[in-house]
């Protein structure tokens, strides 16, 4: 038993030389544990508040010296001498101390940097590896069987990810049917490279988007996907080994009620749209879609569910925004058959293992996913160990912050290996 002696927090920078929160949770005994919280740029409009300062002085109002007040202020306060392992009454202290329900006051970046800072203190002081310390002492549960996720690794980047590009956010790869996760691993590393050297005898301009995916300058959506097919063949990789996958984000690509995409030259209607993306499921037999539709549009995500789920996965990202209220209206109208778990999405520890749960009660794969600002934390590499999440996004090696949870799910395997 240990008791928090006092939480502090200061200002460090994501992936692309924005200012995120990192804090430090202190335990009487002497242990601590730090966590880093992500940031995204396509973020649904039900995700928890982000809190910025919105002082142009710096950083064009991005700071988070407000956050960082508020953890070594009344945070820091409300928590001293609270016990490190109640995990759920640290962070139903959090969301009392906030007091709107959606982080707003006291914003879910610091509430979130908080709560898995404590979590990672408490697993250094009962000497647990994260995932076990998550599986056994947050969840509560006994089973001793860990299964690594399966990657979908970002290799092309379109959407918000890049000044001009593609309209879809992001085209995945999925290795499959590989024992080990450190064998899909380095077939990924070879794609990624003979995906480059297409790029390069194509003569695509290409430079690389924010969570590390190749962006080029492809004249439709639809060719991004062939090019990742001839990737697969020109590297000599079995096709049978790889799926591909789309993160559409339709939020970005939905305008004045039409969809608007590289692929036509005249923007969408409903039924045009909805056409179009069922006919690519059919013609690229893709694994997964993510975000089809605009977040709202309830209708138009159990339609398409209904239609492709025997062959497709739906996964919802903005449609949830790992928010337990919005997953039930999604498991009620049938709206999906997956969902992505971003933490920053809700703010706290328990908040995200609860819509885990509930998600898997509900038999909806579990996507355990990063964000487009990252840091080097690697929680999510744990979180997904834990609760024995299908998949895992966390972007493309040939960044450092994504490489670091790559370099912590090997790590895990190899233990996993030993034991």
């Amino acid at each position: 038993m240990a008791l928090i002696e006092k939480i502090s927090a200061e200002e460090v920078l994501d992936s692309r030389g924005i200012p995120t929160l990192k804090a430090t949770a202190y335990l009487q005994d002497g242990n601590f544990g730090t966590a880093s919280v992500p940031a995204g740029i396509s973020t649904g409009t039900h995700e928890a508040f982000e809190l910025r300062d919105a002082d142009e002085s710096r950083y064009g109002g991005l700071g988070v010296q407000k956050a960082i007040a508020n953890v070594n202020g009344e945070i820091s306060k409300i928590l001293s001498g609270v016990e490190a392992s109640d995990q759920r009454k640290i962070d139903n202290a959090l969301n009392k101390l906030d007091g709107t329900g959606t982080k707003r006051r006291l914003g879910a970046n610091t509430t979130l940097s908080v709560s898995l800072a404590v979590a990672v203190a408490e697993a250094k002081r009962g000497r647990l590896q994260l995932y076990e310390y998550l599986r056994k002492n947050v969840l509560g549960e006994s089973n001793e069987t860990y299964e690594l996720p399966l990657l979908m690794t970002n290799v092309i980047e379109g959407g918000r990810h890049v000044d001009k590009g593609l309209d879809f956010q992001e085209f995945l790869v999925i290795p499959r049917g590989f024992q080990f996760f450190s064998e899909g691993y380095e077939n990924i590393k070879k794609l990624i490279k003979s995906l480059e050297e297409l790029a390069k005898q194509k003569k695509h301009d290409r430079s690389l988007g924010i969570e590390g995916g190749l962006a080029l300058n492809l004249k439709s959506n639809e060719e991004a996907i062939t090019l990742i097919k001839e990737a697969i063949d020109a590297s000599g990789l079995s096709k049978e080994r790889f799926a591909i996958a789309l993160d559409v984000a339709a939020n970005s690509v939905f305008k004045d009620g039409q969809y608007h995409v590289l692929d036509f030259e005249f923007p969408l209607g409903r039924e045009e749209y909805y056409k179009f993306l069922t006919g690519l499921c059919k013609k690229h037999n893709l694994f997964s879609v993510e975000d089809p539709f605009e977040e709202d549009n309830w209708y138009a995500w159990t339609d398409f569910t209904k239609q492709v789920q025997s062959a497709t996965l739906v996964i919802g990202d903005d449609l949830t925004t790992t928010n337990l209220a919005r997953l039930e209206t999604a498991i009620s109208r049938n709206s999906l058959t997956g969902v992505i778990v971003k933490p920053n999405q809700i703010g706290t520890l328990t908040e995200t293992l609860d819509f885990i749960k509930r998600a898997k009660e509900a038999g909806l794969k579990i996507v355990v996913s990063h964000r487009s600002g990252e840091t080097q934390d690697n929680f999510i590499s744990d979180l997904a160990v834990a609760v024995n999440a299908q998949f895992i996004k966390i972007g493309s090696p040939l960044q450092k912050e994504r490489y670091s949870k790559f370099k912590r799910l090997l790590e895990i395997e190899k233990q996993l290996n030993k034991n």
